[in-house]
C-alpha cells in the first residue's frame, strides 16, 4: 500500500535494510564517494512504501538502475590513472591471447565486440572496417588506455552531476575530480611535448613544445585569432549594412540536473551534457536550414559554455541580410524574421514547460551607436580560454577560484576540463570564407606570389603581419575570398590538396595532404607552400628517466615516413607487406621449426634458405605453448591458423563456468566430465 507518509517504526525498517549485507552487495560496484547519496535518494523512493516485500525490492531496484547508467560493466570508477594503464594492459594482453585461438575472421571479429563489450567499450571504426586495422588498436595498450580514461571520466563525471555535485554551490560548471584529471593529463602532455625532439632537414631542432607555442594550442594566440575573425565579421557587417544578433540559446529542464536553488530538477531525465550539445547543434542546424531556404544569409560565431550543473548553452553573434532570393520581401525587419525562425526551433521540444518562452531562447540585438558588436562576445571568449578571474554564470551567480588539496581551481580551468571531458567543441564559424584557407596562405613564401592575379595578391596580404608595422585583417581575406556569405564553391583561393600514403601507428592510408593554394583566377597553377619536414631525435635525459616515447605526431602536417623505431610495434600484419625480415641462422632454425610444428606460416615471412615440407608430428601442450610466446616475442602473426583439436567429451559445470567456457576464458578441460551426459552439455 501506497502512502505519502510512513511512522517512525517504518523508517528504522528502510534504515535496517539499507544497512543490510543483502543492500551492502548492491552497492559493491558503487564508488565510494557516491555511497551516501545513492542511499539517500534509495530511502527516498523506498520512503512511500510500509511493506517489505515492496520497499525491499523498490530500493534494490533503484541501486541497480543506478549502476547500469552511470557504472560501465567491468570498469571500476574508483581507480586512478596508474589502475587505468593497469587494466590497459590486462585487456590488450588478454586479447592477444583469445585471438591466437581464432579459426576464422568472424571468430577474430566476435572476440574483439566480446572484450571491448566487457569493458563499456565500443568496437573501434575504422575505414572499409578492415579487420587488421581493428586487430592492430584492440591489441595496444595505449588504445585501450585512451578508450578507458574516456568511460570511466565520462561515467564517473555523469554520476556527479545526477547525484548533485555538481553545482555553483558546490563544484561549479565540472566536479573537482574531473577537474584535477585535466590539470594532470595536461602535466603529462606538457612533460612528454618538452621531452620530444625533432629536427627539420636544415638541421634546426626543437622540442615539441616550443612548437606548439608557435600554434594555436598557445591559448594567447587561439584567443586574438578568434578575435580577429570576429572583429574581420563586424567590419564587413558594417559595410554591408547587415544586422547584428547576440543570442543565448539553452536547452529544455530534462536536460538540467540541478535548478538554480541547488535543489535536484524533478524534471531531469538523467542526459549528459553530451547528449544536450548534440540537442543544441540538432535544433540550430534545423534553425539554420530553415533560415536559407528562406533566403536570409548568416555569419558570425557561436561558443558553447556550461550553466552551473555542467548542461551547456550556446552564445551566438551572427549577422544576418537578405540574399537575392529571399522569400518575403514584403518583410523589411530580416533580422526580426530570422529571430521568429530561431524561436521556432527553440520553442520546438517541451514548449509547454513553464518557462520556455522567456527562457529558451534570449536575443539582443546589436546597436552600433553602443559599441562594438565584438564587445558582446568578448569576455565569452576569455571566460572559455585564459580568461577572467570570476565567472558570473547566466543565472547571474559568481563563480570564483577555488581551491583542492595545493591546487588551483580556477573558473577558465574548470570550463576547460568540462569541455574536454564531454568533448564538447566551444568555438565554431558560421559562414564566411575557412580558416584552413587563410592558415595555408601564412606558410606561401613572399616570392610565389611576385606574379600572382589580384584576388591572391589580396588574399595573401591580408594574412601576413608584421610586428609593430602591420596586422593581418580578416575582413580583406573576405572580400578577396568573395564576400562573408561566398559559397565553397564559388570561392577565389581554394586548398590544393595530394593524395599520399601516410604511415599510421596502426595502418597505412591515404590521405589528401595541403601542399598549396589555388586561385580561381590563374587555373592549374599552386601557389606551394613551405612545410619543413620533421623526424624525431634523440632527446635529453630527461626522455630517459622520464621513461616517454615519441608522440605519434606529423607536428605540420608533415607526410614523412618516420624514422626508424618511432612508430609503435604491433603484433598483428600491416594492411601491405613489409619487406622480409632476415635472422640469425640460430633464431632462423628455432624459428623455422616452430612453424613447421604447427604447419602455420609466418607474416611477415623470414628469409628462410629452405621452405617448409610439411607439418611435424604432433605437438605436445608445452611445446605448443613455447611456440606461441615464441611468436609473441618476435611480433609474428601465424597464417593460416591452425584450428585447436575440439575436445568432444560431454562434461558439465555452473552457469558461471558454462559462461566462462563459451566466452573462451576457461580451457574445456577444466569442466568436469560428465558420465550421464544430456543435450546441451557442454562442450
Amino acid at each position: 500500500m501506497q502512502s505519502r507518509t510512513v511512522d517512525a517504526q517504518t523508517r528504522r525498517k528502510h534504515q535496517a535494510f539499507v544497512e543490510s549485507p543483502q543492500f551492502a552487495r548492491e552497492l559493491q560496484r558503487i564508488p565510494l564517494k557516491w555511497r551516501g547519496r545513492v542511499v539517500s535518494q534509495a530511502l527516498k523512493v523506498m520512503s512511500v512504501w510500509h511493506w517489505r516485500r515492496i520497499y525491499e525490492p523498490e530500493g534494490i531496484k533503484y541501486v541497480r538502475d543506478f549502476a547500469e547508467q552511470y557504472v560501465p560493466a567491468g570498469v571500476d570508477l574508483s581507480q586512478d590513472d596508474a589502475d587505468i594503464c593497469a587494466t590497459a594492459e590486462k585487456a590488450a594482453e588478454n586479447v592477444k591471447k583469445m585471438l591466437w585461438a581464432a579459426i576464422s575472421d568472424t571468430h577474430a571479429r566476435d572476440i574483439i565486440e566480446q572484450e571491448c563489450s566487457d569493458y563499456g567499450i565500443s568496437i573501434p571504426e575504422v575505414d572499409d572496417d578492415d579487420l587488421r586495422a581493428i586487430i592492430a588498436r584492440v591489441v595496444d595498450p595505449r588504445w585501450w588506455r585512451r578508450q578507458l580514461r574516456k568511460v570511466v571520466g565520462r561515467a564517473f563525471e555523469g554520476g556527479n552531476i545526477r547525484l548533485g555535485y555538481v553545482h555553483y554551490r558546490g563544484e561549479p560548471y565540472a566536479s573537482n575530480d574531473a577537474v584535477l584529471s585535466r590539470m594532470a593529463q595536461n602535466k603529462r602532455n606538457a612533460a612528454a611535448l618538452e621531452a620530444s625532439i625533432v629536427r627539420n632537414e636544415v638541421g634546426q631542432e626543437f622540442s615539441i613544445a616550443e612548437l606548439a607555442e608557435k600554434t594555436t594550442a598557445n591559448k594567447t594566440i587561439r584567443r586574438g585569432e578568434l578575435m580577429l575573425r570576429i572583429n574581420g565579421f563586424e567590419m564587413i557587417a558594417r559595410e554591408c549594412n547587415d544586422e547584428g544578433l547576440f543570442l543565448t540559446w539553452t536547452c529544455p529542464s530534462r536536460f538540467h540536473a540541478t535548478l538554480h536553488d541547488g535543489q535536484p530538477n524533478p524534471n531531469y531525465d538523467g542526459s549528459d551534457p553530451r547528449t544536450a550539445n548534440k540537442y543544441l547543434g540538432k535544433m540550430t542546424a534545423l534553425a539554420r536550414s530553415a533560415l536559407a531556404r528562406r533566403g536570409i544569409g548568416l555569419y558570425g560565431f557561436r561558443i558553447a559554455e556550461p550553466h552551473h550543473d555542467g548542461c551547456p548553452h550556446w552564445h551566438m553573434l551572427f549577422f544576418v541580410r537578405a540574399l537575392p532570393g529571399y522569400k518575403t520581401p514584403h518583410v523589411k525587419d530580416v533580422a526580426g524574421r530570422a529571430v521568429r525562425i530561431m524561436k521556432r526551433y527553440a520553442w520546438r521540444v517541451d514548449r509547454g514547460e513553464p518557462g520556455a518562452f522567456k527562457r529558451r531562447l534570449d536575443v539582443k540585438r546589436i546597436d552600433w551607436a553602443k559599441g562594438s558588436a565584438a564587445g558582446y562576445i568578448a569576455k565569452y571568449v576569455a571566460k572559455n580560454i585564459d580568461g577572467v578571474a570570476d565567472h558570473k554564470t547566466r543565472e547571474g551567480y559568481v563563480v570564483t577560484t577555488d581551491t583542492a588539496g595545493d591546487y588551483e581551481l580556477t573558473p577558465s580551468a574548470r570550463v576547460e576540463a568540462w569541455a574536454a571531458r564531454w568533448g564538447i567543441r566551444q568555438f565554431q564559424q558560421w559562414g564566411g570564407a575557412p580558416v584552413s584557407v587563410w592558415r595555408e596562405l601564412r606558410r606561401v613564401p613572399e616570392d610565389m606570389v611576385q606574379e600572382a592575379p589580384p584576388a591572391m595578391a589580396a588574399a595573401w596580404d591580408a594574412v601576413q603581419k608584421i610586428d609593430g608595422e602591420k596586422r593581418a585583417c580578416w575582413a580583406s581575406y573576405l572580400r578577396a575570398q568573395g564576400g562573408a556569405l561566398v559559397k565553397r564553391d564559388d570561392l577565389m583561393i581554394t586548398l590544393a590538396k595530394e593524395s599520399k600514403t601516410v604511415v599510421g601507428r596502426y595502418e597505412e592510408c591515404k590521405r589528401a595532404m595541403p601542399y598549396g593554394v589555388y586561385c580561381r583566377q590563374m587555373v592549374g597553377v599552386v601557389f606551394k607552400s613551405v612545410r619543413h619536414i620533421w623526424t624525431p631525435v634523440q632527446g635529453n635525459d630527461a626522455r630517459a628517466s622520464a621513461g616517454l616515447g615519441f608522440p605519434w605526431t606529423r607536428v605540420n602536417n608533415c607526410t614523412e615516413a618516420a624514422a626508424p623505431g618511432f612508430a609503435a610495434d604491433v603484433s598483428f600484419a600491416p594492411a601491405t607487406a613489409p619487406a622480409p625480415i632476415k635472422f640469425a641462422a640460430d633464431d632462423s632454425a628455432q624459428i623455422h621449426h616452430a612453424w613447421l610444428a604447427l604447419g602455420a606460416c609466418p607474416w611477415p615471412r623470414p628469409v628462410l634458405k629452405a621452405a617448409p615440407q610439411g607439418p611435424a608430428p604432433g605437438v605436445g601442450a608445452e611445446e605448443r605453448q613455447r611456440i606461441l610466446a615464441s611468436w609473441a616475442a618476435i611480433k609474428a602473426c601465424p597464417w593460416p591458423r591452425m584450428a585447436p583439436e575440439v575436445d568432444l567429451t560431454p562434461r558439465r559445470g555452473t552457469p558461471h563456468q558454462v559462461a566462462e567456457w563459451r566466452a573462451g576464458r576457461m580451457p574445456t578441460a577444466e569442466l568436469q566430465v560428465d558420465p550421464k551426459p544430456k543435450k546441451g552439455n557442454a562442450p
